[in-house]
């Protein structure tokens, strides 16, 4: 059973899907292990959610110049009015503290999401998303 929820967890990692955890509109009390009836939503779904990211995304020139790539896990909140808050790096790329930095810009520049429900009221929810860095084509 808990090797089936590491593995749970990990792909929830990986994947972006929402974190267990929901913030009644009332109290603003996690709530854990209530999974939420709908996912926050990125205004035209996880492929759009992509390309913004890439599209948005600023190579540091110190990751640049030192051929530094990677990807940085980060985790933020989806509010009910379906702003972006309290984003974190969960792990980040070794020795680029720029990339981490980069990586919490781009998410807190999203636009509102659609924001997870739960019992048909809109919650907050945890979502993690990874952010590539990767040197530039030519």
């Amino acid at each position: 059973m808990k090797r089936k929820l590491i593995i749970l967890s990990i792909f929830t990692l990986l994947f972006g899907a929402a974190n267990a955890q929901a913030l009644p509109e009332e109290t603003n009390a996690p709530i854990v292990g209530e999974a939420a009836d709908e996912s926050p939503e990125y205004p035209g779904g996880a492929i759009e959610m992509m390309k913004f990211i890439k599209a948005n995304t600023k190579y540091p020139q110190s990751a640049a110049s030192s051929n530094i790539t990677g990807k940085c896990a980060v985790k933020f909140m989806v509010n009910p009015d379906g702003s972006i808050s309290d984003v974190t790096v969960l792990e980040g790329i070794k020795n680029c503290p720029d990339c981490d930095t980069e990586a919490i810009r781009v998410v807190k520049s999203m636009p509102k999401w659609k924001p997870g429900r739960l019992a048909g009221k809109s919650v907050a929810l945890f979502y993690n998303v990874s952010v590539h860095f990767s040197q530039p084509k030519k």
